[in-house]
């Protein structure tokens, strides 16, 4: 942190994951990563806060094997902790690159999740590849976009 903060005049805000301002909630443009970036802030607690709320039921119930992925969340969460406080007083720009290893972190632990569940309907089954299909060639769409922008001299990250 403090060579961040010698060269570039960068000052941790450790209030700013609480701070309603630090979200954005508008779809970003494809040539403006900037937004992309901080958009993967929002992203981000958006999936902490679904995944709170479908841990929540068997939790209680005292069905699921919380412990084995309370360290993932945690991991995960000190992660997202750090880098918002990090690069919130540069409008979380290049927050794609941070928030890789905490969206790993989070289906890591929902992939954990979903295997305690053994006997789910085919339909669901189907309806979830099908998701995981749609959502794996959207993100190879984006990443592709962004690989073409890099090779051409632009900003990514």
């Amino acid at each position: 942190m403090l060579t961040q903060a010698a060269g570039w005049g960068i000052v941790p805000d450790y209030l700013a994951v609480f701070k309603p301002s630090s979200y954005r909630w508008l779809v970003p443009a494809l040539n403006n990563p900037t937004e992309a970036s901080q958009m993967s802030m929002t992203l981000g607690a958006l999936l902490f806060g679904i995944i709170a709320l479908c841990e929540l039921l068997p939790a209680i119930r005292r069905l699921a094997d919380w412990p084995t992925r309370a360290g993932i969340y945690f991991c995960a969460a000190v992660i997202y902790y750090i880098s918002i406080s990090g690069v919130a007083c540069v409008e979380m720009e290049s927050m794609l690159r941070y928030e890789f290893c905490v969206h790993a972190l989070i289906v890591l632990a929902v992939l954990n999740f979903l295997g305690q569940f053994h006997k789910s309907p085919v339909l669901l089954r189907a309806f979830g590849m099908a998701a995981a299909v749609l959502v794996s060639a959207a993100g190879l769409s984006i990443q592709g976009w962004y690989v073409w922008n890099f090779t051409r001299g632009n900003w990514v990250a």
